[in-house]
């Protein structure tokens, strides 16, 4: 069973310390408890840590800039707990309407492992400090600017 822990704001880790990553296909619309509903994206995280192995979801909240982090809260998992925590959380998100993928982290490239630590949502501390949330909040600044100048100019 998979609970929603909001301590968490992000998975930031090392190539090393990532197990397993899966990602949603689609952005299907989702309402979470206390969060502003709307269309969301999924990944499910194996991280290994200090204290043990352990399986996340993360949903990704775009026009919120926010994220909802759920956990199963076994560490020091077996093999087997591992993959019964994994299969539990991509039954959890497939039941919230995402369609996953595996991403076959291992299988990655290092370069292209890089790449998506500093592109995927789920690895930031911040929601807003995503780079496509950056890029957006830039350009809606750019619009006004524009926008304000140009009505000035008349």
């Amino acid at each position: 069973m998979f609970n929603l822990d909001e301590r968490y704001r992000g998975l930031p880790a090392t190539r090393e310390q990532i197990l397993a990553l899966h990602t949603s296909l689609n952005t299907p619309h989702v309402a979470i408890p206390g969060k502003q509903a709307g269309p969301s994206q999924a990944f499910v995280v194996g991280l290994r840590g200090g204290q043990g192995a352990a399986v996340f979801v993360y949903l990704y909240l775009s026009e919120a800039e926010d994220c909802a982090v759920y956990l199963s809260g076994r560490r020091n998992m077996t093999a087997d707990e591992y993959r019964d925590d994994e299969g539990e959380a991509l039954a959890f998100v497939e039941s919230l309407g995402f369609m996953m993928d595996d991403a076959n982290w291992r299988a990655q490239p290092a370069e292209q492992q890089d790449e998506m630590l500093k592109a995927l949502p789920v690895f930031f501390k911040d929601p807003k400090l995503v780079p496509a949330v950056k890029a957006r909040a830039e350009e809606k600044k750019n619009v006004t600017t524009t926008l304000g100048r140009f009505l000035a100019a008349f």
